[in-house]
């Protein structure tokens, strides 16, 4: 038996017809004059919604932050992953799976040093628990990466996995901080730096043949 495909009803048409307005405001206005110099009401009017509608899809600027980023960001976390090669070297494998990283924030330059700015030290609010929730399914991921390499003697240490995928995930974010600092941010040179960072890591600092 067929099942009948769900059609949106009219009234979810307009829920996202509303929320695509409010994003669409939202990230222009962002770019335009700043995070910090926009307003809630600003992008309400933008958006052509009363102030009360807005804040039903977010609680507050930050939580919109979040919301106007948070699918497009899911979708890269899992391309990351399902793209990166994975008969090659560890090295080799992390520096795939950020590249797609790299590729998404370095495409909005302007906008994404403000999320990162902003993110940082944000968890409050449904938009941001999402966005924290992907960040922990990322984590995770690595962490079984992590744990696959030490399987087959690829990382000697024994360490727990998920303080290696944590630590992977700091260099990067530093990594990512670092490379946005610049006007222009190339992506091969970004790349390039990460994977030396990595390839620290992966060396490590004890003396050989200790």
């Amino acid at each position: 038996m067929q099942l009948r495909r769900h059609e949106p009803s009219l009234r979810e048409r307009n829920k996202a017809r509303k929320l695509q307005k409010i994003s669409r405001a939202a990230r222009t206005l962002f770019v335009r004059r700043g995070y910090d110099a926009t307003t809630l009401r600003q992008i309400a009017a933008k958006a052509d919604v009363g102030l009360g509608t807005l804040f039903s899809y977010a609680t507050d600027k930050r939580d919109l932050l979040f919301l106007i980023i948070n699918d497009d960001i899911e979708a890269m976390n899992a391309r990351a992953f399902a793209e990166a090669p994975r008969d090659v070297p560890l090295l080799d494998r992390l520096t795939g799976i950020f590249r797609r990283f790299f590729e998404f924030f370095g495409q909005q330059p302007n906008l994404s040093r403000i999320i990162l700015k902003e993110l940082t030290f944000y968890s409050a609010g449904p938009q941001a628990q999402r966005f924290q929730n992907g960040r922990t399914q990322v984590l995770a991921r690595l962490a079984e990466i992590v744990a696959e390499a030490q399987r087959t003697g690829e990382i000697g240490s024994v360490e727990d996995p998920h303080e290696i995928a944590d630590t992977v995930f700091s260099i990067y974010a530093a990594a990512i901080r670092h490379w946005l600092d610049a006007a222009q941010p190339d992506l091969d040179q970004g790349l390039a730096a990460l994977r030396r960072h990595f390839r620290l890591l992966l060396a490590g600092l004890a003396p050989r043949g200790g």
